[in-house]
C-alpha cells in the first residue's frame, strides 16, 4: 500500500474582533456611527457621552467661536414637500399609508416607477378604491407628479388650470409627435380646427413641464447627510476641517483594567480615531490631487483611481474604499460625495460639456439629434456613440432633440 503525504500551505488573513470593528466603523457614514455610538454607549456602562453645548448654538451668540459646520441644515426633498400634503388629507390611516407607498416610488423624473396593478395587489384594492388614492395623488404639487405617462401628467396639468378642452387633450393622447414635428396641416385636417388653434395648442402644451420632479431634489429623507469635512480656501490654500461635532465624544467612566467592557470600550475609541486619521489622511492628499476642482469647478477634475490614493497612502485599496463609501465633504464647489473625487476617466467630463455647449449654440426650430451629436464630437476628436451621447445627455438634464424641438427649448 502507498502512502504519500501531501503538504498544503494555506495563507490566510486571520480578522481579529478590533479589525472587524475598525473595518465597520471605517466604512460608516457620520449618521450611521452616531446611531451605532448611541447603542454601544447604552450596551456599555463604562462608556459615557461628553456632551458639546455648542453644536446647535444660537446665531446670535457671538461670543463663541463658529464652526464651518453650524449652519449646515437639511434640504427639503422632493419627498418630504409630497409627504406634508399628504399628512392634511383627511383620510383613513391605511390611506395615507398607501399614499406613502406610491410617492416613495418615483423616478428621478418625478413618474411613478411601479405599476398600479402591482400597487393594487400590495394593498388588496378595488379598481374604485386605487382610483381615489390616486384622484387624492393628482391634487399634489408640482402638478403631474406621481403618473404613468408624459401624456397623464400633462392632463393632470391642465385640469390643475380647470383646462378641460376635449381637442387638446385628443392631441395629447395622439398628436404629440406631430405636434413635435410641426405637421400642423395633419393634425388640423384630422380634427377638423385651425392651423392657427393647432399653434395654439401647441404654446398651452410647451407651458407645462414634460418632468414634474424638474427643480426639486430627488432622494429619501432617510438619506440626510452629516458632511464629514470642510474644504476650506484659506489664503489661497486648500485646508481640510474634520467635522468631529458630527458624532458624540464619549469617555471612559469606572472601570477596572480587567474588566471586559472596558476593554471593548478601548477597543471602539482606537477605532474611531483610526477612522479620523484615516479620512484626514485621504482628503488631504486628494485636495492635493484635484486641486483645480475646488477652485475652479467639475471639469478640471483630474484622472484618479482609488489604486492612486491607495499606493501613496501605504493603504490597501479596500481601506481606501470603506473610507469614502457613502461620505460627504463642503467644497467651495458645493456638498459632494467624496467618490466624486475619483474619476477612472476625465475625458467624460470634456464631452458632457461639448454636449452642453453644442446643444447651447444650436438652432432651436432644428435641434440636433444624438446622431449628430456624435459626429460632431467625432470631428473633435473623441469617438462617443450615439447611445453614450443619450447616457451623457440625460446626465446632464438635457432633454432629447424631440422634446427640446416641443418645448422650443
Amino acid at each position: 500500500m502507498d502512502f504519500s503525504l501531501n503538504l498544503k500551505q494555506n495563507m490566510k488573513l486571520i480578522l481579529t474582533q478590533n479589525m472587524k470593528l475598525s473595518m465597520k466603523i471605517l466604512e460608516m457614514p457620520s449618521i450611521k456611527l452616531k446611531e451605532f455610538l448611541q447603542k454601544e454607549v447604552s450596551k456599555n456602562p463604562i462608556l459615557e457621552v461628553i456632551y458639546t453645548p455648542n453644536i446647535n448654538k444660537n446665531f446670535s451668540d457671538e461670543n463663541e467661536p463658529s464652526s464651518p459646520f453650524d449652519f449646515i441644515s437639511k434640504q427639503e426633498t422632493l419627498l418630504d414637500i409630497l409627504e406634508e400634503q399628504i399628512s392634511y388629507f383627511k383620510i383613513s390611516k391605511k390611506e395615507k399609508n398607501i399614499c406613502n407607498y406610491i410617492i416613495n416610488n418615483l423616478d428621478n423624473n418625478g413618474y411613478l416607477a411601479i405599476s398600479k396593478n402591482d400597487i393594487k395587489k400590495t394593498f388588496k384594492l378595488s379598481t374604485a378604491e386605487l382610483n381615489y388614492i390616486f384622484n387624492l395623488i393628482h391634487t399634489l404639487e408640482p402638478y403631474g407628479i406621481c403618473s404613468t405617462n408624459l401624456q397623464e401628467s400633462l392632463k393632470i396639468q391642465l385640469r390643475s388650470k380647470n383646462n378641460n378642452d376635449s381637442i387638446l387633450f385628443i392631441i395629447i393622447d395622439n398628436f404629440l409627435e406631430d405636434l413635435a414635428n410641426k405637421n400642423f396641416d395633419f393634425i388640423s385636417k384630422k380634427l377638423n380646427i385651425s392651423i392657427k388653434k393647432v399653434e395654439e395648442y401647441l404654446n398651452i402644451i410647451q407651458s407645462l413641464n414634460p418632468i414634474p420632479a424638474r427643480g426639486y431634489t430627488i432622494a429619501n429623507k432617510n438619506n440626510y447627510i452629516i458632511p464629514e469635512a470642510k474644504i476650506e480656501i484659506i489664503d489661497n490654500n486648500l485646508k481640510v476641517i474634520l467635522n468631529q461635532d458630527a458624532i458624540p465624544k464619549i469617555k471612559l467612566g469606572n472601570f477596572s483594567n480587567n474588566d471586559l467592557n472596558y476593554k471593548n470600550a478601548i477597543n471602539l475609541i482606537k477605532a474611531i480615531e483610526k477612522r479620523y486619521i484615516t479620512l484626514e489622511k485621504i482628503l488631504n492628499l486628494l485636495i492635493i490631487k484635484q486641486h483645480n476642482f475646488f477652485f475652479y469647478g467639475e471639469e478640471f477634475l483630474n484622472t484618479l483611481t482609488l489604486k492612486d490614493i491607495a499606493n501613496e497612502l501605504n493603504l490597501h485599496i479596500s481601506t481606501i474604499s470603506r473610507a469614502v463609501k457613502d461620505k460627504y465633504i463642503i467644497t467651495p464647489q458645493g456638498i459632494i460625495e467624496i467618490k466624486k473625487l475619483f474619476i477612472s476617466n476625465s475625458e467624460s467630463i470634456i464631452i458632457k460639456n461639448l454636449i452642453e455647449e453644442f446643444i447651447h449654440n444650436e438652432d432651436k426650430k432644428f435641434p440636433l439629434s444624438d446622431e449628430t451629436i456624435s459626429a460632431l464630437l467625432k470631428s473633435k476628436g473623441f469617438e462617443v456613440a450615439r447611445r453614450t451621447v443619450a447616457k451623457y445627455r440625460n446626465e446632464i438634464g438635457i432633454f432629447s432633440s424631440r422634446d427640446r424641438k416641443l418645448r422650443g427649448c
